[in-house]
């Protein structure tokens, strides 16, 4: 161990018999790369540490650095150069400005206003420094105040107990920030009101923040019971397949992203992730969630260092970041289903599209296979005509309702007064008209089973119009094959219509009242009187394809097939 000798701020000690050759208990050299921030300017730099005992926080130190031009600093100038900049540090000078009378500092980010213990006799505080090169090899004193530093140099402050003499390590060493700098910037959060995704169900909701070097996403948790981070973590990464979690041989190695494919947020190469919780660093996957907790994962090199110190206990520099970076809801996927996952296949052909439906509160999907050109209504006809639960209504060509027999009375259909949006591989299309390519996904919704992830206004005719854009995200459920039974029973009324299929005349039983015949564009083709036993009625007039018999609130399919 390189002997460190003790340069005396003032000759008490000899007076009292103490030996000069005495060690006090020293800090840790502090490396240049820790110091925050450099008061003055040149090429040569030294470091100056500080310690206090604290009576509450115990014995804290303080770094700070110095440059200057030149070949030396004498140490009462580099402490000058310091004081007159940083407002925090009072340096008390005895009448000759050979040694220290007292070293004060108040700090109300930290929290501390300390200063030496004073002497009852003298009534000054006494103090003393280690001074170290840049080898870490102690340099002889050639008067108390008149040392000559050099580049690279570290001077150790240390109050000594004016009874036993004895000296303390700092438990802590704080690097000084920059007094004058602009204050720190506000680390960021996200309101649960703006969350998009949300996880889970319950009575208690918390928010999951992802800070990576360049993007900051949140999603929304809802639990009931007892949950921790590492749940709340492992419930998302079940729910949304974009997100995932690494574990390393100490806790968490990794979150991932995937924004796209080949486009993944990850952490960087030797970075490390940081947990908050509620601003305050946490417990990681084990820290347990409360209603309402805003928890933070991020890494450094998404942050603005606000602290950095030295952890005696563990011989470690611990760095404190702000993450001010705006963090934006991630946003749900638009949910799809593969073709391998459908039951029920409507049509034959080498090409292969998916169709699915979402109403507000379930979302189906059919498969189709078709050869030649087909177009969304083609499909949507074909489908129709094969499964006797499913048909669709027009209203001046455009599509109105969409409908499917659950259960006899248990139908789907929209809500009042919504409407029907439709994607092609998750792009608004042209409906109906859009046309169709093998390994398309076409997606029917209404805004009720949405979510709006973006608006935008536009001007018509000097009115103010706003369009909303909509992510459908619920599980998609394949629709099965339909069972074997009369197309009347779909409403579960007791319309008998034979044939069914029908090549001309058609025999209606069962109902009466008026009978009105829509074509799958919702206009009316025929109206007769349905007289409760047998009516007949010619359909040779009509082309080929898919109708609706409707008899008050009675629905039957027919199917036209000459």
């Amino acid at each position: 161990m390189v002997k460190k000798v003790l340069a005396l701020a003032f000759g008490l000690l000899m007076a009292a018999g103490v030996s000069a050759q005495w060690e006090p208990v020293a800090n840790p050299t502090v490396p240049q790369n820790v110091i925050r921030h450099w008061t003055g300017t040149g090429e040569n730099r030294a470091v100056i540490a500080i310690t206090w005992n604290d009576s509450v926080a115990g014995n804290i130190g303080v770094v700070w650095g110095v440059r200057w031009n030149g070949t030396t600093l004498l140490v009462r100038d580099a402490m000058d150069t310091i004081a007159a900049y940083d407002s925090r540090l009072t340096v008390t000078w005895n009448g000759t400005h050979t040694y220290v009378n007292n070293l004060t500092y108040v700090d109300a980010n930290l929290g501390l206003n300390v200063s030496g213990v004073v002497d009852d006799m003298s009534g000054i505080a006494w103090w003393m420094y280690n001074w170290l090169d840049s080898n870490d090899v102690a340099q002889s004193s050639s008067g108390v105040m008149d040392d000559e530093l050099s580049d690279g140099d570290f001077v150790d402050w240390l109050p000594m107990d004016p009874e036993t003499f004895e000296t303390a390590a700092a438990d802590i060493i704080y690097t000084a920030s920059d007094p004058n700098a602009a204050p720190l910037p506000e680390a960021a959060t996200i309101a649960a009101s703006d969350i998009l995704y949300w996880v889970g169900s319950g009575s208690k909701e918390a928010i999951l923040a992802v800070n990576w070097a360049d993007t900051a996403l949140a999603w929304g948790y809802r639990f009931d019971g007892e949950k921790s981070v590492g749940d709340m973590m492992n419930d998302i990464a079940a729910a949304d397949s974009r997100f995932s979690i690494e574990m390393g041989d100490w806790g968490l190695g990794n979150i991932l992203f995937v924004v796209a494919p080949g486009d993944t947020l990850r952490g960087q190469e030797f970075s490390y992730w940081e947990s908050m919780n509620n601003g305050m660093i946490d417990a990681g996957m084990g820290q347990p969630l409360a209603d309402g907790d805003f928890e933070k994962w991020a890494e450094p090199a998404a942050g603005v260092v606000a602290d950095i110190m030295f952890i005696a206990d563990y011989s470690y520099w611990m760095y404190s970041y702000v993450y001010p970076m705006a963090i934006s809801p991630v946003v749900p996927e638009e949910a799809t289903i593969a073709a391998s996952d459908i039951l029920y296949w409507v049509g034959e052909g080498s090409n292969e599209v998916v169709m699915a439906v979402n109403w507000a509160d379930t979302a189906l999907a059919w498969g189709y296979r078709y050869d030649g050109e087909k177009n969304v209504g083609d499909m949507m006809n074909d489908i129709a005509a094969a499964d006797p639960r499913f048909s669709y209504t027009l209203n001046g060509g455009y599509l109105d309702d969409i409908l499917f027999v659950v259960a006899p009375g248990d139908t789907l259909r929209k809500q009042a007064y919504s409407y029907w949006e439709s994607k092609n591989n998750g792009v608004s299309d042209m409906g109906m008209s859009q046309t169709l390519n093998n390994g398309d996904f076409e997606k029917w919704a209404e805004p009720a089973a949405g979510i709006v992830v973006d608006s935008f206004s536009y001007e018509w005719d000097s009115v103010t119009y706003w369009s909303y854009i909509y992510v459908y995200y619920m599980g998609i459920s394949p629709v099965s094959v339909p069972q074997a039974v009369s197309i009347n029973e779909v409403e579960g009324v007791a319309i008998s219509v034979y044939p069914n299929p029908v090549a001309d005349m058609m025999t209606v039983s069962g109902v009466s009242g008026e009978a009105v015949l829509f074509d799958m564009r919702g206009s009316v083709v025929a109206r007769f009187e349905a007289n409760g036993t047998e009516t007949r009625v010619d359909l040779r007039a009509l082309t080929n394809g898919v109708y609706m018999l409707r008899v008050d609130n009675s629905v039957a399919k027919i199917v036209v097939r000459h």
